[in-house]
């Protein structure tokens, strides 16, 4: 019997959380860190914590996947990623940055080659934003050769 009333609890409970309104709620919760182990996939001198909790690292080949949540404004996100990815000893450059207000984006270069990325969209919370940053490392990557001369 007590087994019967304990599941029938479950269900109660499971069937709330797929509630329309509990979805949204589960959209504010403040965001699940990554782990340590992904955390440290991030390439040196980079540090997110003046931005937003990163929730996932990732590396394949040269490339640097990094995602995090923010409650900063976007204006001030994108400015942050800026000066985060900048400061960083591997020389990363500012390339450029386009706000629209409700999504941004923000470039980077080393050298001659285009090396990064942010991209900053609204999430699910409001006054919330996605970060998803993809670096190339400069290292692993050569730079592209002089253009022939016309003549």
């Amino acid at each position: 019997m007590a087994v019967g009333a304990a599941a029938a609890a479950l269900l109660v409970a499971l069937a709330g959380c797929s509630a329309a309104g509990s979805d949204a709620d589960a959209a504010c919760e403040d965001p699940s860190p990554a782990p340590a182990a992904e955390t440290a996939l991030m390439p040196e001198g980079l540090s997110f914590d003046k931005i937003g909790t990163v929730t996932h690292v990732e590396k394949a080949d040269a490339n640097t996947t990094v995602r995090a949540i923010s409650a900063k404004p976007i204006d001030e996100v994108t400015v942050l990623i800026q000066d985060a990815v900048t400061s960083m000893p591997a020389g990363y450059r500012p390339a450029g940055m386009d706000n629209e207000g409700d999504e941004a984006e923000v470039f980077f270069n080393s050298g001659a080659i285009a090396a990064g990325q942010a991209q900053v969209r609204e999430a699910d919370c409001e006054g919330k934003w996605n970060i998803e940053l993809v670096l190339i490392d400069p290292g692993a990557v050569s730079s592209p050769a002089p253009a022939p001369d016309p003549t």
